[in-house]
């Protein structure tokens, strides 16, 4: 999981691609923010070979456990994410849970959320002293979206440039920051609250296409997809922690997409 000897990064199987790319290069006994990234790393990577084997499962099997292990993929990979782009809100989480006193059974307002640490309410005014009193960290919340997502997206184009033959990234190309953005917020939320309908057993009618086998699998890849393209715009990111070369980070996006759950 760590790099070589050499300080190269080492090639990436399709079942470990997602891992390598959302969480970097993992240095082993690196410090507290790498044994963060480390759990998630295997983490993922154990989701990930439980989703390989959605292929083979009937219909009733992929209702019951593809959303758990989609939404899975969709919070360890967020949380993965706001590790290396913001270790102080992680380390803070890692520290309250090594307490003597943590307690399993309650909830713990230290711990990441979907909405606050992930999604949060638009900011009319981002520089506005009321604002900037306690700004939203959130990942997908406007600051990000203007520090970070806006700042790179034009500095990924640029480095894929020249690749050829890869869906995802030929998609990517066309299309502007406003509208990636605008889709991924979109995507992110809608895909969030129809994993969890799966997961609660919200429905109580029989809504046969909501968990067949087909949409169950477009929710997959549209998750999968967009988790992994703010892993690859992470890769340009200067002060993202453990950076991936872009031709690694290239190459495990193209990875990501030969898994064979789609």
């Amino acid at each position: 999981m760590s790099s070589n000897e050499s300080g190269v990064d080492e090639p990436v199987s399709n079942q470990s691609a997602l891992a390598k790319l959302l969480c970097g290069n993992v240095v082993d006994d690196g410090g507290d923010i790498d044994e963060v990234l480390s759990h998630l790393y295997v983490s993922i990577n154990n989701v990930v070979k439980e989703l390989v084997t959605l292929q083979s499962l009937s219909d009733n099997q992929i209702s019951l456990f593809a959303p758990f292990l989609g939404r899975s993929i969709l919070e360890l990979g967020c949380t993965a994410l706001i590790a290396r782009l913001d270790p102080f809100r992680v380390l803070l989480l890692r520290e309250c849970q090594r307490q003597p006193n943590y307690l399993m059974d309650k909830p713990h307002k230290s711990s990441i959320r979907w909405q606050g640490d992930v999604l949060a309410d638009k900011v009319t005014d981002l520089w506005a002293d009321k604002s900037l009193q306690n700004p939203t960290r959130a990942l997908l919340g406007d600051y990000y979206k203007r520090l970070i997502w806006s700042a790179n997206f034009d500095k990924l184009l640029d480095a894929i440039e020249d690749v050829r033959g890869d869906e995802w990234i030929d998609n990517l190309r066309i299309k502007s920051f406003d509208r990636f953005y605008e889709e991924t917020l979109t995507d992110f939320s809608s895909v969030y609250s129809e994993l969890s309908k799966g997961i609660h057993h919200e429905l109580v009618i029989p809504l046969s296409s909501a968990l067949d086998r087909y949409t169950t699998q477009q929710r997959i890849e549209k998750t999968v997809r967009n988790i992994a393209t703010l892993g690859l715009i992470v890769s340009v990111v200067s002060h993202a922690l453990n950076k991936l070369d872009i031709q690694v980070a290239i190459a495990a996006y193209k990875e990501i997409q030969e898994m064979g759950v789609f």
